[in-house]
């Protein structure tokens, strides 16, 4: 008989960057339960009762709550017997303070679900709320870069997320982003992860063109960051590599017709399938540059990541060309029959031109950054968690800096 001492497993570092890297085990988990559908709003009341709630915390932000999306899932809710109380202060990169506050309303409220329905900033929020509810302190408290992974330790109230827009995948990830007054932090923990993702493309629909082409550059970037992250997940990466084909044929059609159901419907999915990649696999440099982007120089999210990612995908191509090869296949670029530097080129370029034909800016002056920001924001880039699973490494400031010149001008 063979006892456990005898056998010799791979040491697993209980911190975040040994969580991230132990190359000895491979996992996939597919939670949250997914409900995937065009009209399945509707389902919310039912899915609440299914979790045993009586009062629901509906976190919005104030445009989507004018857009009637959270009046509608009160009166679903309303016909299953569930109260609900709705908040509607999150803001783009939402603040630490305010999600302290709504922490206390959702206590104060008897709440016992958190619904998030908006963007990437709600969802996060949403989840922030429940972390603070169980556990208390502040969302700082938490962040990933000062603390590890098992700081996140309760089971957390449970939260339905209804994404309004086809980017930020936050509805199926155990990240969450919150903004203090120095900086974008991250939060990381099993336990954040919603409970259901009730996935939704006709709240889609009326997400306008601008946002539409930041948030599909967002998605893009996470299938993309996600296949050629340094953790090994074969799994992961057939997600990451359907995500980058559908993103490919659909986003151009979702940016230009707002109305083209299946366009609207195969970015929902893209979304998702891109957040499952990166939820196991993380992301890298693009991601550890435009979260100091959107904290110091106030850029979206989206815009940010759709501006670096062609230059920090040059920066990594020593080590990743194989892999560009083959997400072009994804995008239906035949370059098999190329000398790898050109095809790798060629996917980047590919990038570049979808960029330009979703009206996203060149470069990161045309957004106001300057050169004085890049010293500023490179200290907190070079230690954002997302730059552990970059390719190329180590992340050093010259690395950093020329990723923010090379996208300035």
């Amino acid at each position: 008989m063979v006892t456990t001492e005898e056998i010799t497993l791979p040491l697993i570092d209980p911190t975040i960057k040994g969580q991230l890297l132990d190359p000895g085990v491979i996992g996939f988990s597919f939670a949250p339960q997914i409900v995937f559908g065009h009209g399945c709003l509707n389902r919310v009341g039912f899915l609440s009762i299914f979790l045993k709630a009586k009062n629901a915390f509906i976190v919005t932000d104030k445009e989507i709550e004018k857009l009637g999306f959270a009046n509608k899932a009160q009166k679903y809710l309303e016909k299953t017997g569930i109260k609900s109380t709705i908040f509607n202060e999150i803001e783009p990169n939402p603040k630490e303070e305010t999600i302290i506050r709504a922490a206390e309303r959702f206590k104060s409220s008897n709440s016992d679900i958190v619904i998030a329905i908006g963007g990437g900033s709600v969802m996060d929020a949403a989840k922030v709320i429940r972390l603070l509810v169980k556990q208390g302190g502040k969302p700082s408290d938490y962040d990933a870069t000062k603390c590890t992974i098992m700081a996140v330790h309760e089971f957390l109230p449970p939260q339905i997320s209804i994404p309004t827009t086809s980017g930020t995948g936050s509805e199926v990830s155990i990240v969450a982003m919150v903004t203090t007054e120095k900086e974008k932090i991250t939060i990381l923990g099993y336990p954040l992860i919603s409970t259901i993702a009730l996935v939704d493309p006709q709240l889609t629909i009326s997400c306008p063109p601008k946002l539409t082409a930041m948030c599909g550059m967002d998605a893009l970037t996470h299938a993309i960051e996600a296949f050629v992250s340094l953790r090994v997940n074969p799994v992961a990466d057939m997600f990451s590599l359907q995500a980058i084909s559908l993103i490919h044929h659909n986003l151009k059609k979702a940016y230009s017709l707002p109305e083209d159901v299946i366009a609207r419907i195969n970015m929902s999915l893209a979304s998702m399938l891109a957040g499952m990649a990166f939820n196991q696999k993380s992301v890298g440099l693009v991601h550890a540059c435009s979260h100091q982007l959107s904290s110091q120089c106030h850029l979206p999210h989206g815009l940010a990541n759709a501006i670096m990612l062609p230059h920090v995908l040059r920066i990594n191509k020593k080590v990743s060309a194989p892999k560009y090869i083959t997400m072009a296949g994804s995008f239906g670029l035949e370059l098999e029959n190329l000398p790898q530097d050109e095809a790798a080129n060629r996917f980047i370029l590919e990038i570049e031109k979808l960029n330009k034909e979703l009206g996203i800016p060149m470069n990161l002056s045309e957004c106001g950054v300057k050169e004085a920001d890049i010293e500023a924001m490179t200290p907190n880039a070079m230690k954002d968690i997302s730059a552990i699973t970059n390719p190329m490494q180590p992340v050093t400031k010259e690395l950093v800096e020329s990723a923010y010149r090379a996208a300035l001008i």
